[in-house]
């Protein structure tokens, strides 16, 4: 079912967005004509140069193409040529500065893995004549970004599978998912288990009742912990919130500026969770990849002395803009009988609550017994997003409606579990 929803569009507050996904020429994954050169098996023979000027060195890429996106076992080729009375005697080819290797003969080609993740990359190529005298180039890689306008829209899907113990399964194929779009199949054009840019925004509940037993203590170490965990690629924001959301939105790669940030932490105040992660989530939407929250909480949204709501915005609000800005929400209920405590309205438990951010947006819940297990959640959070698969499709329903699609993702193997967004708003007729 899709979420609830409030009429909230005269307020200006929707942005239906388009998804990209670009699927890189590399070992084991299909290639896509025009951005990474030759396709798989083909073994082009060693381009020449043609006619360089008087006294000239000339070099350039052939492979990757460029602009290029690389990922994994790349194959790298590169033509240089002279002034007719000299030759070339070397190619060297340096990655961010290092050198790679060192060609003395054409073809001038080799096999370079570049890593599992869609990152910047800045080759450059350094070709030398029996002269002494030299010419390069330069191929700057492009990251793969996930989640901006194209002429062709694509719906992207970042899943989490497990078998039936709860472990995480990594070996999977594009054959083994089967998704649909409001009940209809559809065909995956895009499919890679490779790690995409990733920014978690790491959103603690501050307010007065965390300092009952210490737990903002332990959340904070278990924050710490998370960062660490983290991948060094990976960029994160530190958030508090109580009667009002504190933080910096501006993501972050350095450890120690992240670790000052969470030790800054302090409990006092209300519980204003609606309007954090409403917040939140709009801060994330403009950031490229993928988009976490990964969300620490002991109670309902309430105002500290009154019992009112804590926030301007409602739960299904909320939930509506997770939606929107296409973020993940990952959940951690820490208190006691959070399944029977219920919101102000009467209307969800806790549980619930926190159960539904997550399972609709794509993320998964956790409700340790005890603060003390925080480390071991977030641990578990850290290993949950290492390991996505990125799935893509061009809907058959095309229409450009601003309507709720509900998206389900089954496997095509038994007993395992998989953990998806429920679905997305198709975008409107007039893009923004």
């Amino acid at each position: 079912m899709p979420p609830m929803r409030r009429p909230i569009e005269r307020m200006g507050l929707f942005r239906p967005r388009i998804l990209i996904a670009i699927v890189i020429a590399s070992a084991g994954v299909a290639a896509v004509p025009g951005l990474c050169g030759s396709t798989p098996g083909e073994n082009p023979a060693t381009p020449t140069v043609e006619d360089p000027r008087p006294g000239a060195v000339v070099v350039r890429f052939v492979q990757p193409a460029p602009p290029g996106l690389i990922l994994g076992e790349t194959r790298v080729l590169i033509e240089a040529g002279t002034t007719p009375d000299e030759r070339i005697i070397r190619v060297e080819v340096f990655a961010e500065g290092r050198l790679l290797t060192v060609l003395e003969q054409p073809p001038y080609a080799f096999t370079w893995n570049a890593g599992t993740r869609f990152l910047k990359r800045v080759l450059k190529a350094v070709a030398t004549d029996s002269a002494g005298r030299s010419g390069e180039a330069i191929l700057t890689a492009r990251p793969l970004y996930i989640g901006h306008y194209e002429e062709v829209r694509l719906v992207s899907i970042y899943a989490t599978v497990r078998d039936r113990k709860g472990r995480i399964v990594r070996d999977l194929k594009q054959d083994d998912f089967e998704v649909l779009e409001d009940g209809v199949p559809q065909t995956l054009s895009h499919f890679t288990s490779a790690q995409v840019p990733l920014t978690v925004a790491l959103l603690v509940d501050a307010s007065n009742s965390m300092n009952l037993g210490g737990k903002i203590d332990l959340a904070r170490r278990a924050a710490e912990e998370f960062a660490e965990e983290a991948d060094p690629e990976d960029r994160l924001m530190v958030l508090s919130f109580n009667d009002t959301l504190r933080g910096t939105t501006r993501p972050a790669s350095n450890r120690a500026e992240l670790k000052k940030a969470i030790q800054e932490i302090r409990a006092e105040g209300g519980t204003a969770l609606y309007d954090a992660v409403y917040r939140t989530a709009d801060a994330l939407k403009e950031i490229e990849g993928r988009r976490a929250i990964v969300l620490l909480s002991d109670g309902r949204d309430q105002a500290l002395e009154d019992n009112e709501p804590g926030s301007l915005h409602l739960f299904e609000e909320a939930l509506e803009k997770a939606h929107r800005s296409e973020v993940a929400i990952y959940a951690i209920g820490l208190g006691h009988r959070l399944d029977r405590e219920m919101d102000l309205r009467r209307v969800r438990s806790l549980e619930e609550i926190l159960s539904t951010f997550s399972v609709q947006t794509g993320g998964r819940p956790y409700f340790p017994d005890r603060a003390r297990q925080l480390s071991r959640v977030y641990r578990q959070i850290a290993e949950d997003l290492k390991t996505q698969f990125t799935l893509a499709y061009s809907p058959t329903n095309g229409s450009r409606d601003g309507r709720w699609r509900s998206i389900t993702v089954r496997m095509k193997k038994e007993g395992m579990r998989v953990d998806a967004r429920s679905g997305y708003y198709a975008p409107t007729a007039t893009l923004p």
